[in-house]
């Protein structure tokens, strides 16, 4: 959805996707946002208590923590990882469940608009992933991308925890095999059962950050704006909020 200041002040009705790398604030803000009102969609939220809750173990309480450990970390299983094809199978699992949570969202975002409520789709670090351009150009056409993009002291503080707390992540295929075939040759492992599952994590995560920025950057360029972390910091306001995101597009229009 490419519009113009003007344009995104006057929607009586608004539409934004979030997008962003895993940590950067995205799930904050949507709560914010549903605090003022809007109709917030969580794909994380909405994969892990629906599309593959029938995956989880039946003691899980918390569904966040245990789609975080069904999705896994690849490695040594006495230390929690999983063999490769195991690994494997639960990616593909999140990721189509990612896709059906995001084509269903378009039925929610229908029903916010005729309830006449502004919708935010909290959507999930790996929206840069998905390969069906289709999917992309329909959620692009009904809502506006906002990129959060970190600087340079964000960008520390994402690496600081994602090395004191190694998360699972979606990995495309071929990144995956790439990556891994490095980090087992650099760290001179000759198995996957010898991969220390978070050390792994912690070594390749500046490589999917790095890879997934202009994947993001052209989402923001085709169907929206680019919004430092860093002007949303103090943000107390649905009007503050939305004159940022004004004066992004503002900026971009040049």
């Amino acid at each position: 959805m490419k519009l113009t200041a003007e344009e995104f002040l006057a929607q009586p009705q608004k539409a934004i996707t979030l997008i962003g790398m895993s940590g950067v604030g995205k799930s904050y803000l949507a709560d914010k946002m549903a605090g003022w009102g809007w109709i917030s969609y969580s794909c994380d939220d909405l994969i892990s208590t629906k599309y593959l809750k029938n995956e989880f173990e039946g003691g899980d309480v918390d569904a966040m923590d245990a789609l975080s450990r069904f999705v896994g970390r690849i490695g040594n299983s006495e230390k929690g990882g999983l063999v490769r094809e195991e690994f494997k199978r639960r990616q593909q699992l999140y990721y189509d469940a990612e896709c059906q949570a995001l084509r269903d969202m378009l039925a929610v975002l229908e029903e916010a608009h005729g309830q006449q409520n502004s919708f935010i789709n909290d959507s999930a670090g790996s929206l840069c992933e998905i390969e069906d351009t289709e999917l992309i150009a329909s959620i692009g056409k009904k809502t506006l991308f906002v990129y959060l993009k970190v600087g340079q002291e964000d960008y520390k503080g994402l690496l600081q925890r994602a090395f004191e707390h190694p998360k699972p992540l979606y990995f495309p295929p071929d990144f995956f095999r790439e990556r891994l075939a490095h980090y087992m040759s650099d760290l001179d492992v000759s198995s996957v059962e010898d991969v220390d599952p978070d050390e792994f994590l912690r070594w390749v995560f500046p490589y999917l950050f790095e890879s997934r920025l202009p994947k993001y950057k052209v989402l923001a360029e085709q169907y929206g704006v680019k919004v430092h972390v860093s002007d949303l910091e103090n943000i107390n306001s649905e009007d503050a909020f939305l004159s940022v995101v004004a004066n992004a597009l503002e900026v971009q229009q040049g």
